[in-house]
């Protein structure tokens, strides 16, 4: 067959690359990933991912700095291909990793997000102590550091984080008890999209400018990332109002607003870069990953926005920028992964790349369809023409099969081994068994719904994730299918196809409100962090960030059930039930197997080593990102 030519070519071509990677590697032990856990809260468009490099090279973990003193000289430039669309990440239409990782030096939380994406305490002076009563109700005692302080010599204390609360809760209906009503948080003025674990807060209670506690109805596995950053009460904003206004443009009518972080707001050139200063008035970090306790040893980084892939590779191999976190493109491979004056840092984290089904589309509403589609797709042939290549053995080889667990985490099951390779027999199976049949030229059709023809979107530019899509595409078209790519450039992707206002009406009303036919098959990463659980807000009911249109009671209520499991043993199961859900038909199935987890999807993370002789870890998750540990970066 024609297709069947296609397919051929296709891995030709990525053989060849990978036979070019391969040779310009240098010797090394291929590195493992750390551990990760998924926390998805937000959609990739420039940001998600272990440790990267060529098939025969191994990453390495940045120098420790020599922390010189009288070496604070020179501004930090990253090279990014994405600008974010405003400063308020939770504004609707902005929900970009990007946004968060600036946001990262500028403003810290109670828990900060390490290397091994692990919770450690960032504000505060030590873990909290939860303590569970005998009517299932949680109390929390926090104390945060002493000597915390914002920009503008105004101490941090409990008042901000009382702040803080409020500005997150209020205009909430609540019950009786003070939770939210639905814990959906319908009503609330400030822009948050997931309010899970709020809702079950009660009371807060200061008890000095460093101690407070909370109570809570029960237990919630989320609870450290409930206050992931802390808003100053003094120049935010009077209500919740104001922050949404001063959040964007990270002002109020006085200036700049004050950070907590290492790094302060300077100025934002739209289209162009972004500029940060350093905060001389910074209390330290807390971070396990940190050599660097005290201000950072450098001036204030430089945000170059720049889209095209080479010109971002020319500007670091001529010195013009000396870091980059990103989306792993083919040519990082060849032109930075080899150069000796570059080193790849990539760190593991909770990201991974997914063909996504709109389970409203009239084919992928029948399981039959969603279940010979995942038969038609071979991991392995993806894993190894575009994933091995950057980063070695890091990854399983065939591809993961879970969206809870990383497969780099004890707790880790694939739930999609069933399908791992490309088995085309069943798949034609399983579209017979549901009334359809070869139209003649190898793609099949159905009498009432017609030809069987999807559309698959993503990001448009990338050409590592357009080399994807073609190669599923031709891995289906022996399977049946016809698959038409239907990419928009940039973050524009996501407003304009699966999270369009039309698309998530449809998916939060089951079709009967909104457009139903706007998207088929997604594919973009979704970027979590410590907290496995959150990615359960992708898939409940009329959740927002759920473009799917998955609906199920049973799931709703057991997401809840594993978040209040105090042990650790018993929730790390419960969230692998849940994942069945959605990756198999085993539980439910009629409308699960709605995602085709591809890889866990580390970011490109590297450093321009001859011009910096110290460089900081970059927890590859949301709320941590390339600037987490700025601190340590320090210019030779």
């Amino acid at each position: 067959m024609i297709r069947t030519s296609k397919l051929a070519r296709l891995l030709a071509l990525l053989f060849a690359f990978t036979l070019v990677a391969a040779a310009c590697g240098s010797d090394g032990d291929s590195a493992s990933g750390d551990d990760a856990e998924t926390d998805a809260n937000t959609e990739d468009g420039g940001d998600d991912e272990p440790t990267t490099t060529l098939e025969e090279v191994t990453t390495t973990a940045p120098p420790a700095p020599d922390v010189d003193e009288g070496g604070n000289t020179g501004t930090l430039i990253w090279a990014h291909e994405q600008e974010p669309p405003d400063m308020h990440l939770d504004d609707p239409n902005n929900n970009l990793s990007v946004t968060s990782w600036i946001r990262s030096a500028m403003i810290e939380g109670l828990y900060g997000i390490s290397g091994a994406t692990e919770y450690y305490p960032e504000l505060l002076a030590d873990e909290a102590t939860v303590t569970q009563n005998d009517d299932g109700s949680v109390q929390i005692d926090y104390t945060l550091r002493d000597g915390l302080m914002w920009s503008d010599g105004t101490p941090l204390t409990t008042a901000d984080v009382e702040y803080t609360h409020n500005i997150l809760v209020e205009g909430c209906e609540v019950e009786d008890d003070g939770s939210i009503v639905d814990g959906t948080g319908e009503g609330c003025v400030y822009f948050l999209g997931d309010r899970t674990g709020l809702d079950l807060i009660t009371s807060m209670t200061i008890n000095s400018d460093t101690e407070f506690s909370i109570t809570m109805t029960q237990f919630n596995a989320g609870w450290k990332g409930f206050y992931n950053e802390i808003y100053a009460a003094h120049a935010y904003g009077a209500n919740a109002d104001e922050v949404n206004a001063n959040l964007p443009e990270w002002s109020n009518a006085d200036g700049v607003l004050p950070s907590s972080g290492p790094m302060i707001f300077e100025s934002w050139d739209r289209g162009v870069q972004m500029n940060m200063v350093r905060n001389d008035a910074y209390h330290g970090s807390n971070s396990p990953d940190a050599v660097n306790d005290g201000v950072a040893l450098i001036d204030g980084v430089q945000i170059n926005f720049v889209a095209d892939t080479d010109t971002q590779i020319n500007a670091l191999k001529a010195g013009e920028a000396h870091i980059i976190m990103t989306q792993p493109q083919l040519a990082f491979g060849e032109r930075l992964s080899t150069d000796e004056n570059f080193t790849v840092a990539s760190s593991a984290g909770p990201v991974f790349e997914h063909w996504g089904l709109n389970a409203l589309n009239v084919h992928l509403s029948d399981p039959l369809v969603r279940e010979a589609l995942a038969y038609g797709i071979d991991k392995t042939e993806v894993m190894a023409g575009l994933y091995t290549p950057l980063f070695g053995d890091t990854l399983p080889a065939n591809g993961l099969g879970n969206t809870f667990w990383m497969s780099n985490q004890g707790p880790y099951e694939d739930h999609q081994a069933m399908y791992e390779g490309r088995q085309s027999d069943a798949a034609i199976a399983n579209l017979e068994a549901a009334g359809y049949s070869d139209s003649g030229d190898g793609i099949y059709e159905h009498p009432e719904r017609g030809r069987l023809t999807l559309r698959v979107g993503t990001t448009g530019g990338n050409a590592l994730r357009e080399l994807q899509q073609q190669l599923i595409q031709a891995q289906l078209a022996e399977s049946g299918f016809e698959i038409e790519i239907d990419n928009v450039d940039g973050a524009a992707y996501f407003g304009e196809r699966p999270f369009s206002e039309e698309a998530l009406a449809a998916a939060n009303s089951g079709g009967t409100e909104g457009d139903p036919t706007v998207w088929d098959i997604t594919q973009f990463a979704w970027v979590g962090g410590p907290w496995p659980g959150g990615q359960a807000g992708a898939y409940r009911s009329g959740a927002g960030n759920n473009a799917y249109g998955y609906a199920n009671a049973d799931f709703d209520a057991r997401s809840v059930e594993c978040d209040s499991i105090v042990d650790d043993g018993e929730r790390a199961a419960c969230y692998n039930e849940l994942d069945l859900y959605v990756t198999t038909l085993e539980v439910d199935p009629e409308g699960g197997l709605f995602m085709i987890p591809l890889t866990q999807k580390p970011s490109y993370y590297g450093y321009l080593s001859s011009v910096l002789s110290g460089a900081g870890v970059a927890p590859d998750a949301q709320g941590a990102g390339p600037l987490a540990n700025v601190v340590d970066f320090q210019f030779k």
